[in-house]
C-alpha cells in the first residue's frame, strides 16, 4: 500500500506539476486551499503533508501549521513546507512552529522526492518505536501476577524450608490458592511440582550451609526440616553428584 501524501497548493498548474511527479510512488490528494484540508483532515490522516505558505485567507501555511501542532490527533503528521519565499526569517518561523522541512521553489524534484520519502520513513520508524513500547508495557502488566506470585512465594520460603510440618495445603492456603491452582501456577511458573522446587530450594540451603560449615550433616538435615538423613544424603547427591560428607571434603 502506497504511503498517502496531502498537497495543499493554490497555484494550479504546479499542484497539477506535483501530482504528476508524486503519484508513481505515493497515493496523492491535491487541495486547493486550507479549509479543503482542515475539511479531509476530518475524514482521513494523510502519511505526510506538503504545504504551501502563501494560501488564500483566511488559512496561510502558517496558520494552517499553526492548527495542526495544537491538535493532539494532527500534530504527529509530518509537514514539508513550501514557498517560494527564501528568507532566513521564514524558514526559522516554519520550522520553530513545527515543520519537519522547508523546501523553496522552484526546488529540484529528485531532491522534495526524497524529503518526502525520508520524513514519512522517519515518521513510521516513530510510530513502530510507540507501538513496541505501549506492547512492552502491556506485557509487564500481563505478566505481573506471575511477579506477584513469586513475591509471594519466596517470601515465604524461608518458613517453608525451617517447617518440618508443613504441607503442599498450608502453602496454598497461604498462597490464597487452592491446591490444584497453586499447583498449575508453579508448573507454569518454574516447571516443576511445589514439591520438587521446595526439595530442591532446600538442597540449595543446605549446599551453603555445609560450604560454610554452618553444622553437621544431620543438624543441617534437620534444620532444613528432613525426616531421614539418609532421605537427605540421597537427595544431595542426587543434586550435586556428591554425598554431603564427600561434598564437604572437597
Amino acid at each position: 500500500m502506497k504511503p498517502t501524501v496531502c498537497i495543499v497548493e493554490d497555484n494550479d498548474q504546479l499542484r497539477e506539476a506535483l501530482v504528476e511527479l508524486l503519484n508513481s510512488e505515493f497515493e496523492i490528494t491535491a487541495l486547493e486551499n486550507g479549509t479543503r484540508l482542515m475539511g479531509y483532515l476530518e475524514i482521513k490522516l494523510p502519511d505526510l503533508i506538503l504545504l504551501d505558505i502563501m494560501l488564500p485567507f483566511p488559512l496561510d501555511g502558517f496558520t494552517i501549521l499553526r492548527l495542526l501542532k495544537n491538535n493532539e490527533l494532527l500534530s504527529a503528521i509530518p509537514v514539508i513546507l513550501m514557498s517560494a519565499i527564501n528568507s532566513e526569517d521564514k524558514i526559522t518561523e516554519g520550522l520553530e512552529l513545527g515543520a519537519n522541512d522547508y523546501v523553496v521553489k522552484p526546488f529540484k524534484s529528485t531532491n522534495l522526492f526524497l524529503k518526502i520519502k525520508n520524513q514519512i520513513s522517519l515518521h513510521k520508524g516513530k510510530e513502530a518505536a510507540i507501538e513496541k513500547s505501549k506492547l512492552q508495557k502491556a506485557n509487564h502488566f500481563i505478566e505481573s501476577p506471575s511477579n506477584g506470585f513469586k513475591k509471594k512465594f519466596d517470601a515465604i520460603m524461608d518458613e517453608i524450608s525451617d517447617n518440618t510440618n508443613i504441607s503442599i495445603e498450608e502453602i496454598s492456603a497461604k498462597m490464597l490458592m487452592s491446591v490444584s491452582t497453586f499447583e498449575r501456577w508453579m508448573k507454569k511458573i518454574y516447571g516443576t511440582s511445589p514439591r520438587k522446587y521446595i526439595l530442591s530450594y532446600k538442597l540449595s540451603k543446605a549446599e551453603i550451609m555445609l560450604r560454610q560449615n554452618l553444622g553437621s550433616v544431620k543438624d543441617i538435615a534437620y534444620l532444613l526440616g528432613f525426616n531421614s538423613v539418609s532421605y537427605f544424603c540421597s537427595s544431595f547427591k542426587e543434586k550435586y553428584g556428591k554425598s554431603p560428607l564427600n561434598y564437604i571434603k572437597n
